[in-house]
């Protein structure tokens, strides 16, 4: 049995269980056991030894006085839909909303979401300057008019203080129709001065510190189209000293953190900048620009505002607020909220409201999901993603002394690697094929220059770097420059720095660093995928050169089961007529195939009974498949079994196999004919057909293109293939087969004896055995075309046959296909790539792995969006227990 702090530990860190889903029990002196909701449980307050039990929805999982520590082993606390604000860069919030008995308790609302989204953002003046001037008493009526005349769906709230946030919890229309981010007595509200409201269902909430006063607040909203991150923040003022700097490293920050958040996010906030800095920091769009244009009315404005003259320091009208987009969300209007005074003269505060109405889901018609171009043939800065970045890596030397530091400090230290930054972010990783050679002629007249990293420097109080520049400043800047001009639309404030931590604890250990030097030849495009770090996934060679791509290899064995194999066909022999069918009849299967049986019975097949399931089978399902009725059983985690059970009808059951034309199930059958077949033709050739089938069934798993539900070719047709190769190669038959299929008219049918006539659609693969069928039917002409790219690719560049495909560079979004019954989902799976073919993605690839829980399928260059995507859902998923699709933009998902 663990203890309470473990158990503590375990829900707060591991990602499969969702917080708010869980209490724990304390015990309270002279007083009955204290329920806590985990999302507000301080660890700090409560010795371990009180905590007495756990439980989530309902169930006790661990308990003190019993002994019972269930926690793993209970399906309950367990994550129902993935999060989107997730550890470690968020904490879990409370989301709280109004009960007539209880008052704020955590809960969501259950208001149904909309198809729109109205935001509102709005510094609120808090009065710890000049109180006495800024007549607190009676704006904040003026405010909570102002705030519910504006009906908005979210209202995100900065400088809000507890007096406030008690009157904001007060009010009869707040209570009524809004959920609050987190308790409105929250001490999080007081320090931050952030508060969140939404009337629209809350999924989650979290927050972000980037010290204890500055962060971010978050909240997940339902919509129609989804589901919808709202983070609101309040960046450093020029008040503060060096406020510029610390502004700089809160929106890296806020950029990091963001680079992890899937989907749908608005940003908006006070920013303190009124330049193009936090849109393009964030790689995010912003609203009132998309609608009235560059500049546009201030949000600040000490010419008109009696309250914002009191706090200028300049002087100067700025809009200083801002609502920011990342994704496809359409903005339809944006007003300034609180603009006019009252007859008396006064303001509700010395900032104005931004309100924006948006349409989430809808991709803008110019540029549908993929990066925008601008004139010249440049990306332009709308094609953003916090999801990519070019960078310097520095030389081992250097990443040896600096990872202590790093780990010890730096949040961030898992997710990228010792760099320094040149551009962020960069361009989708679906157009770094046009994207990575653009870079390399920017910086081909830029000569590597060497360079010396010494001297600990800081960005305010939280970020702590070393300097690459302290031998000149001028190289870094004239490469930032040439790659500037060539993706515009950047940071214009470029200061070259190796992060080494966000905490000024980190200064004193960074002080020990020592002076480095390094050479700047080369740059790093790197990019993220999923949860997963940032990654090198191409080289640019400063000066001139050919870009080098960086290759995964599938390095992967697989799990070896003949022998588990053998066992369940002795068993299947011992109950009845069994034949062994597929791959392992003909001798090349590989080690982890399923094993695939044809099992005959006398007269019908009737009700399957438990007679055909396997002993020790971890899973058994009954099925209708492509061979007809049978059982799937899963005999260990990896290894498959099929077994078609064909009635012989009036046929003996020994002649069935030969006379499968009188029994009714001569499609079942006919697999061991083909097994049949497929051996006789490569007599004489048996070792070199079963290498050249394993080597091209290896080959075509690591590409994805080896399942027929999936839209591939089945293993019948590439041992057809295989063995037309291994007859007809005169010395290299791999060399032959990928040559030989590359090259095929695909207008013309194969069978085992080459050219079979005429095709029957994109692929025809005839099977060898009566009666004779296509077994390539699935294959659709975007696939066929896929397929012979890689076949081209495998014959003209050997060493690329073990590498996975760059499917992020292939695809600009993708959708994970979700429900309940895995086999059932897996037959949908062709229906759906006919859906998005329908809708304009005729490219859509599904991988043929279990991605997330579910299957991935790539959308394509022209993917649909999200509403789009959930309207094809609505069609594909009648009837599929559990069935969804959920939209995920390029990087989104690792696959």
């Amino acid at each position: 049995m663990r203890t309470s702090e473990q158990v503590y530990h375990r829900v707060r860190w591991d990602a499969r269980f969702d917080q708010a889903r869980f209490t724990f029990g304390v015990a309270q002196r002279g007083a009955e056991v204290k329920r806590v909701p985990m999302v507000v449980f301080d660890p700090g307050e409560v010795p371990w030894h009180r905590v007495l039990f756990v439980e989530a929805d309902g169930e006790v999982l661990w308990d003190r006085a019993s002994g019972v520590d269930r926690v793993e082993q209970s399906a309950a606390g367990r994550v129902r839909s993935a999060g989107l604000l997730r550890p470690p860069f968020f904490d879990a919030g409370a989301p709280h909303s109004w009960h007539p008995v209880d008052g704020w308790r955590p809960g969501s609302g259950t208001a149904a979401p909309g198809a729109s989204l109205r935001v509102l953002t709005w510094n609120t003046l808090w009065d710890k300057y000049n109180p006495e001037l800024v007549r607190t008493a009676r704006r904040r009526p003026l405010l909570l008019a102002e705030l519910q005349v504006a009906d908005a769906d979210v209202i995100a709230l900065q400088e809000v203080e507890p007096e406030l946030a008690a009157m904001l919890a007060a009010a009869p229309w707040v209570r009524e129709r809004y959920t609050f981010d987190t308790a409105p007595t929250s001490a999080a509200v007081g320090d931050t001065g952030l508060l969140l409201l939404s009337r629209v269902p809350v999924r989650e909430s979290g927050r972000h510190a980037f010290s204890r006063r500055k962060g971010l607040a978050a909240i997940t909203v339902e919509t129609a189209a989804g589901p919808v991150v709202v983070v609101s923040t309040h960046l450093t003022s020029d008040h503060s000293a060096d406020g510029a700097s610390r502004r700089r490293a809160e929106l890296a920050a806020a950029a990091e953190v963001l680079s992890g958040v899937d989907g749908e996010v608005v940003v908006v906030g006070d920013f303190n900048d009124g330049g193009p800095l936090p849109a393009s920091a964030l790689g995010a769009r912003d609203a009132w620009v998309e609608v009235r244009g560059p500049g546009g009315a201030p949000t600040f404005d000490p010419a008109t505002n009696p309250l914002a003259a009191l706090g200028s320091l300049t002087g100067r009208s700025s809009r200083l607020d801002r609502v920011l987009l990342r994704g496809s969300a359409r903005v339809e209007a944006v007003a300034l909220v609180g603009d006019v005074p009252t007859a008396a003269g006064l303001f509700a505060s010395d900032h104005y409201g931004v309100r924006a109405d948006l349409v989430p889901g809808v991709a803008e018609e110019a540029g549908g999901v993929g990066a925008q171009r601008d004139s010249t043939g440049r990306f332009s800065s709308s094609a953003r993603t916090a999801r990519t970045a070019v960078v310097w890596l520095p030389p081992q030397e250097v990443v040896d002394a600096v990872e202590p530091v790093r780990r010890s400090h730096d949040r961030g230290a898992g997710r990228w690697p010792a760099h320094v930054t040149l551009l962020f972010g960069f361009v989708p990783e679906a157009d770094f094929d046009e994207a990575v050679p653009l870079l390399a002629r920017a910086v081909r007249d830029v000569r590597p220059f060497d360079v010396r990293l010494a001297g600990v420097r800081a960005f305010g109080e939280d970020v702590v770097w070393l300097d690459p520049a302290a031998g000149g400043e001028e190289p870094w800047h004239l490469l930032h420059a040439a790659l500037a001009a060539a993706f515009p639309g950047g940071r214009r404030d470029f200061v070259p720095h190796l992060t080494l931590g966000r905490s000024v604890d980190a200064l004193s250990d960074a002080r020990a660093l020592g002076e480095f030097r390094g050479r700047v030849g080369e740059l790093a495009v790197v990019s993220r995928r999923g949860d997963g770090p940032m990654v090198t996934r191409a080289v640019v060679p400063l000066g001139g050169g050919e870009p080098r791509w960086a290759s995964e290899v599938d390095t992967s064995g697989p799990v070896d089961f003949g022998e588990r194999a053998e066992e369940v066909v002795r068993w299947a022999r011992g109950v009845g007529e069994v034949h062994v069918v597929g791959s392992r009849a003909t001798g090349c299967a590989l080690p982890d195939a399923d094993l695939d049986l044809v099992a005959v019975v006398p007269g019908e097949p009737g009700p399957l009974p438990g007679l055909w399931v396997p002993p020790g089978a971890l899973d058994v399902r009954v099925v209708n498949g492509a061979r007809g009725p049978g059982v799937r059983a899963v005999v260990e985690p990896g290894l498959g079994v099929d077994i078609a059970v064909v009635g012989s009808g009036g046929v003996p059951v020994a002649e069935a196999v030969a006379r499968r034309g009188e029994t009714g199930g001569e499609v079942a059958l006919s697999a061991v004919g083909d097994a049949e077949a497929i051996r006789a033709a490569v007599t004489g050739h048996e070792e070199r057909f079963t290498a050249l089938a394993r080597e091209v069934k290896a080959w075509a798993r690591v590409k994805g293109l080896d399942s027929a539900p999936f839209g591939g070719l089945p293993g019948v047709a590439w041992s057809v293939l295989a063995a037309v190769s291994a007859r007809e190669a005169d010395d290299d038959p791999l060399t032959h087969f990928f040559g030989t299929w590359a090259a095929w008219d695909w207008r013309r049918a194969v069978s085992l004896d080459g050219d079979a006539g005429p095709a029957r659609g994109a692929m025809t693969v005839l099977t060898p055995s009566s009666p004779v069928r296509d077994c390539a039917g699935q294959v659709g002409e975007d696939f066929a075309e896929l397929l012979t790219a890689e076949l081209y690719r495998a014959w003209e560049f050997p060493e690329s046959r073990r590498e996975r495909p760059e499917l992020h560079r292939r695809h600009r979004a993708w959708a994970l296909a979700r429900a309940d019954d895995a086999g059932r989902l897996r037959g949908r799976v062709r229906a759906l790539l006919d859906e998005l073919a329908e809708a304009g993605a005729p490219d859509a690839h599904a991988w043929p792995r279990p991605v997330g829980g579910g299957i991935a399928v790539g959308l394509g260059r022209t993917p649909p969006d999200a509403v789009e995507l959930a309207r094809i859902a609505g069609r594909w998923a009648v009837g599929l227990r559990g069935g969804s699709l959920r939209w995920h933009e390029g990087g989104g998902l690792e696959v």
